[in-house]
């Protein structure tokens, strides 16, 4: 666990160093919203963060998210997850601990689309604030803790506004034991909406020809000034 929060904590900076180029100055949304697999990883064993057979999810969608965006590339992410801890896996290295887990998060997002040309991939990174509340057997952590949120997921558009999302997001529990039982990993899977607009939709707006995804570069026009006009004119000559 600490090994991925470590990682983590640097993903930004290095995704931030890379060259911005801008592709398209129109926001690709306003709104974005979904819902999918909320998958816990809290064994208690920070060394190894692939052992999927300690897992805890649901079979039912057990995630809900809304996404705000604001302007290139910005947006806000209000998000709540649930689990339960039904005694076959392991929690914070302790055994037949059920009960349930809820938590709620504010995040703030920077996707990386429009670098990409607006195609079908739509990476993004995720920081933040969260609370944690459970009820369980498990003893070594409080009933509730805030969390500082560190991750980075991935969306696949299959059109203009359906898509796949993925994303990871490791979780630092703001306890007197920092970097301890009160930390865990938080994956998700689910099914994601976007929309161009929030105000009230338009006849046709979920026609085929609009959902198709847009994969062309656009050019955007500058305004030149009449001195540069006149050099390009004398320059002709």
């Amino acid at each position: 666990m600490k090994q991925f929060i470590f990682f983590l904590s640097f993903l930004p900076c290095s995704l931030f160093s890379q060259a911005y180029k801008t592709v398209d100055n129109a926001n690709p949304y306003k709104l974005m919203f979904g819902m999918g697999w909320s998958i816990w990883d809290n064994d208690g064993n920070p060394g190894d963060v692939a052992d999927f057979n300690q897992m805890h999810a649901e079979v039912f969608p057990s995630r809900l998210f809304v996404d705000y965006y604001f302007y290139k590339g910005w947006s806000a992410e209000l998000a709540m997850g649930f689990v339960r801890y039904k005694g076959l896996r392991m929690v914070n290295d302790q055994e037949n601990v059920k009960g349930f887990n809820l938590s709620t998060d504010l995040n703030l997002k920077y996707s990386f689309y429009s670098q990409l040309g607006r195609g079908i991939f739509d990476p993004y990174i995720v920081a933040g604030i969260g609370g944690t509340f459970g009820k369980s057997d498990d003893s070594l952590v409080a009933p509730f803790f805030s969390t500082l949120n560190f991750g980075a997921g991935i969306n696949f558009w299959l059109n203009n506004a359906i898509g796949i999302q993925l994303q990871s997001v490791g979780k630092i529990g703001l306890t007197n034991d920092l970097f301890g039982k009160s930390d865990y990993l938080q994956h998700s899977f689910g099914l994601v909406v976007r929309l161009e607009s929030v105000k009230r939709a338009k006849d046709g707006e979920f026609e085929k020809e609009k959902l198709k995804l847009d994969t062309k570069k656009r050019v955007i026009k500058t305004r030149r000034s009449k001195k540069e006009k006149n050099k390009g004119k004398g320059d002709d000559a």
